[in-house]
């Protein structure tokens, strides 16, 4: 049987977090890297707390503040990416200098094409994708609040090299209660997430409202509905065969989100940089290479990035 991966978690969020307590509540090498320091003293000190599902991973030792510091665990094989999509290009030069040469790398984010990113820098052959199926919130220094799991995740690789350790990593999540599925048609999983994603998390961001609520007003919910139908043409033309139906399953899913406040709604809240690039704006740009218009994407694209851009209005005293 070969022998599991030892694991660094880049990013300790709700994702990263969740992922996380799961492994090593299961007895898995885990490191986990963030530069959330105080944090990060509170894991180390107590513990992580996942209300939801584990109650409370015990102290933990394996910490690093930064990336440079996965240095000083040279055990760590494999670096699952658990950061918002957005902080990809600040991090892969960072990642690039601690990796070694049998390192292998995993995408566990939000977005669409993740995974390219990361083979431009390490090769396709050390490069697999997790789709999480969970999401939560990050309720204080070593609490994450889980809100929801709707099991399974998916994870594949990007050439068969990796396809023994994505095995591998089934099997580890599902083992420690994070059911997930290996699979070889992870972009098919992927593109459906995004097109989940880009149907009601900006939305919610620019509305400062949660799923349920956008869900629940007609004009809303039939926007949710357009954006889906938009993000389904450009996949299938692309050549990306979705699950039959998955137009109306994906809206039943959003009818059942409840008060979930998406992960852009809480950075617009928090004045972070969004996913926007890699959810409705890459739905846009693959849709300008295929000839094909998506005017609603196009719009909450525009209107997040407006909310990002630094006001040239003087100071209001």
């Amino acid at each position: 049987m070969a022998r599991d991966p030892k694991i660094a978690i880049v990013g300790v969020g709700p994702v990263g977090g969740v992922l996380g307590a799961h492994l090593a509540r299961a007895g898995h090498y885990v490191v986990l890297c963030d530069i959330q320091k105080p944090h990060l003293d509170a894991i180390k000190r107590r513990g992580l707390s996942i209300t939801g599902s584990v109650e409370l991973l015990g102290p933990c030792e394996r910490v690093a503040y930064g990336i440079d510091e996965l240095s000083r665990f040279p055990a760590v094989d494999t670096v699952v990416i658990a950061t918002k999509a957005s902080a990809l290009p600040l991090i892969v030069p960072e990642i690039q200098k601690i990796a070694r040469p049998r390192m292998q790398f995993v995408s566990c984010q939000n977005g669409l094409d993740n995974e390219e990113f990361l083979a431009e820098t390490f090769g396709p052959d050390k490069v697999l994708r997790i789709i999480v199926n969970y999401a939560g919130s990050q309720m204080g220094d070593g609490n994450i609040h889980m809100a929801f799991f709707n099991p399974p995740n998916y994870i594949g690789a990007m050439t068969t090299e990796g396809e023994p350790l994505a095995r591998r990593l089934a099997g580890m999540m599902s083992e420690a209660e994070l059911e997930t599925r290996f699979t070889r048609r992870v972009k098919k999983h992927e593109w459906e997430k995004v097109i989940l994603n880009a149907a009601l998390s900006a939305m919610c961001a620019l509305t400062r409202k949660p799923m349920k609520d956008m869900m629940d007003f007609e004009q809303t919910a039939f926007l949710a509905g357009e954006l889906m139908r938009e993000g389904i043409e450009v996949a299938e033309a692309g050549g990306v065969k979705l699950e039959e139906g998955f137009l109306e399953h994906g809206i039943d899913y959003l009818n059942k989100a409840g008060y979930h406040r998406t992960s852009m709604h809480q950075d617009i809240l928090r004045r972070l940089p969004t996913e926007i690039d890699w959810l409705n704006g890459r739905i846009v740009e693959r849709g300008r290479a295929l000839g094909l218009q998506t005017p609603y994407h196009l719009a909450i694209t525009t209107l997040i990035k407006g909310i990002e851009i630094k006001s040239g209005a003087p100071d209001e005293h």
